[in-house]
């Protein structure tokens, strides 16, 4: 490596052309990658600082970076042999991890392992923007039984499946020679427990608290959903990072301590389970009974009453085996009475006398359950109006078996509702849905939405078009050539899903043709798309607000989709018998409609409305910025925005999705930008421009 490059990387640095980060990432790739010697580049900082100085606190920042790589010759030249790796679990900073994970920093260490940051190499080859990775190193002994490895790699594959924004995202685990190691999301941030030490028994804000409670809340709400719960909550697996709280460690360190079907060894009558953290554990994990979702309930009070107090609820008797259960935590003279009864009802000693469930926890203590009731009071008044002036067209429908035929309504703007349109030879066929009121949200489909989302009565104010079907490969095509923008990279599934930065629209990871549903879209390529489309054709087209997804989903019916899952394969594709073939271990619906990934548009029954693969096929985004429930949200049908809006809804499930996720009720959420083998879209038109 020329020696130029790391004074040329200070130059950059001082003249802002780098950012702090990026000059860090541009230490870690001259030590990690290019082996260069910490020793010259410290040199070279010396040399520079006397030319050009830095400021002080810049300057230490780079030199604890230096400092902190291995001084050992053979790490710095990179002639550290591979099978010390291989001899030991104890990896350490200097290290290549299958040929392609560089340890560049350890930021973690606890019992039983050590993480590090680490360089994807790969990512480097492929010029991706972050190429860091943290990669969780076993540092226990793992078990040379048959199939641990694999048991492992199955527990993984459900860590991966928590795709939520307040949970670190699981990429996979592998093993080199006898080191065992995990590669996760790399998190820019601190943890929960050095804020806290840093804040001297303070707490935090009261509003900063309870946001970070309600975000680490909505991550174990969705764990506990997909039958996955944490086990060892603390503040030490909170990570704080610009974009709120992340979770991490889900259920691994039980599962370390006795992995797969290992046989379980009952801990002595006086000792703690290693794979549990006596401080926020629950009397039962202290035990060594298997976690429930109540146990997570308890650490996250005791998590809730720190960050509120500074002070844990039970002082320094840190051990539950210690404590007095008839002792109750002391109220804080400031603390709400609603909020103070909250954390008690959390913290009993007893399972059977705890709070069951983190949706009832977080109710309580945020005072939620009330104002929803408050306001439930205001929205009558509000709706009235609106109700009154849709009662002709709500008494109008007729109930035929379970669904509502809509008869025809006043023309708006000479298009009248059932009628099907299309404004350009490129553009969707669109049909015309009416104005109604509807019951939104849970329908009993999904557990998710009983746990997760109240019912919400909308009125939708005015007739629109929705598109008969998902925008197509064909569809899309004219716009992405009309417009050559770059969509490249997107996550795509072949056993698990991975990003690549070479998938798109174009190859998703499985054929498409022209009638296909167009995937790898994120939600920013969608609304470039709507845009392109309005000023193409002269009429108005967007995203479908969720309200109007849903009402149309629904097609006046607020039965559940399929009872027992038998006919969902004749009305959408869904994960199935031939998904199960494919990948082994699936859940599925019980029938086979023939298509392991996406099926040409229209394949299946269309709904009351004449709508096509509103349910399965591929989720599709709506305008709606991610809102946890719907506390709040307009009734009148629009789109629920807000700041700030980091990521938005996506509806309906998709070929990838198991049966309890499919229903007109059932949300997702992603970033604007992510791209994916299973996200496509669909367009509204508004009427009368």
């Amino acid at each position: 490596m020329p020696i130029s490059a790391f004074a040329h990387a200070l130059r950059a640095f001082q003249s802002g052309d780098l950012t702090q980060d990026e000059l860090s990432w541009e230490i870690d790739r001259q030590l990690a990658i290019e082996k260069a010697s910490p020793v010259a580049l410290m040199e070279i900082l010396r040399v520079q600082q006397v030319a050009e100085p830095l400021a002080s606190d810049a300057h230490d920042t780079i030199m604890s970076h230096l400092e902190e790589w291995p001084r050992d010759p053979t790490i710095v030249t990179g002639l550290r042999s591979p099978q010390r790796v291989a001899r030991s679990p104890r990896a350490g900073v200097g290290d290549i991890l299958q040929g392609r994970f560089s340890l560049v920093a350890l930021i973690g260490e606890g019992g039983m392992s050590r993480v590090f940051k680490a360089i994807d190499l790969r990512r480097v080859e492929a010029a991706a923007p972050d190429p860091y990775v943290a990669v969780k190193v076993l540092t226990e002994p793992f078990s040379d039984y048959f199939g641990s490895i694999v048991a492992l790699q199955r527990e993984a594959h459900k860590l991966q499946s928590l795709s939520h924004p307040n949970i670190v995202r699981v990429i996979d685990c592998d093993r080199d020679g006898h080191t065992v190691f995990m590669t996760m999301e790399y998190l820019a941030g601190e943890s929960l427990q050095k804020r806290l030490r840093a804040r001297a028994a303070a707490g935090l804000d009261e509003a900063a608290a309870l946001a970070l409670i309600a975000g680490v809340g909505s991550a174990l709400e969705f764990a506990h959903r997909n039958g996955i719960v944490h086990g060892d909550l603390k503040p030490g697996n909170i990570i704080l990072t610009e974009r709120g709280p992340k979770v991490i460690d889900f259920g691994m360190a039980r599962f370390i301590a006795r992995p797969g079907d290992a046989p379980r060894v009952e801990p002595p009558s006086q000792s703690t389970p290693k794979a549990v953290t006596p401080r926020y554990a629950s009397p039962e994990m202290v035990a060594g009974r298997d976690p429930e979702p109540a146990d997570d309930v308890y650490a996250l009070a005791c998590i809730a009453y720190e960050t509120l107090t500074g002070r844990h609820p039970f002082g320094r008797k840190s051990d539950p085996q210690a404590r007095d259960p008839r002792a109750l935590p002391p109220r804080p003279d400031n603390m709400p009475r609603h909020r103070y009864t909250a954390l008690i009802r959390a913290l009993a000693f007893d399972r059977k006398h705890r709070t069951a469930s983190v949706r009832q926890f977080l109710e309580q203590l945020l005072g939620t359950r009330r104002a929803v009731l408050a306001k439930r009071w205001a929205w009558f008044a509000a709706a009235a109006v609106a109700a009154l002036a849709l009662a002709l067209a709500a008494a109008s429908y007729r109930l035929v078996g379970e669904r509502h035929v809509v008869p025809p309504l006043p023309s708006v703007a000479g298009i009248v509702p059932g009628a099907a349109i299309r404004d350009c030879p490129s553009c969707p066929t669109m049909r015309v849905l009416p104005a109604a009121s509807f019951q939104q949200g849970d329908d009993g489909a999904a557990a998710e939405s009983r746990s997760q989302r109240p019912r919400h009565r909308v009125a939708i104010a005015h007739p629109f078009a929705m598109s008969l079907h998902e925008i197509t490969v064909a569809d899309f095509h004219a716009f992405a050539t009309a417009t050559r923008r770059d969509m490249n990279g997107c996550t795509i599934y072949d056993g698990r899903w991975q990003y690549h930065p070479d998938a798109s629209w174009q190859a998703p990871g499985f054929p498409q043709e022209a009638s296909h549903p167009v995937t790898c879209v994120s939600w920013d390529d969608a609304v470039a798309y709507a845009a392109w489309l309005s000023e193409r054709s002269g009429h108005l087209y967007r995203l479908p607000s969720a309200s109007e997804w849903e009402y149309a989903a629904r097609a006046g019916s607020d039965a559940p989709p399929w009872g027992d899952g038998s006919r969902a394969c004749a009305d959408a594709n869904v994960a199935d018998a031939s998904a199960a073939q494919r990948y082994p271990g699936w859940s599925v619906f019980a029938c086979n409609d023939h298509f392991v990934n996406t099926a040409p548009v229209g394949s299946f029954a269309a709904n009351a409305f004449g709508l096509s693969d509103l349910l399965g096929n591929v989720f599709e985004w709506v305008q709606d910025c991610w809102h946890d429930d719907y506390t709040g949200a307009p009734v009148d049908g629009s789109a629920w925005q807000g700041e700030p809006c980091t990521e938005h809804e996506l509806r309906g499930g998709s070929w990838f999705t198991e049966p309890r996720y499919v229903g007109p009720a059932y949300r997702d959420r992603f970033e604007s930008a992510y791209r994916s083998s299973a996200t496509g879209f669909r367009l509204v038109r508004e009427l009368g421009q």
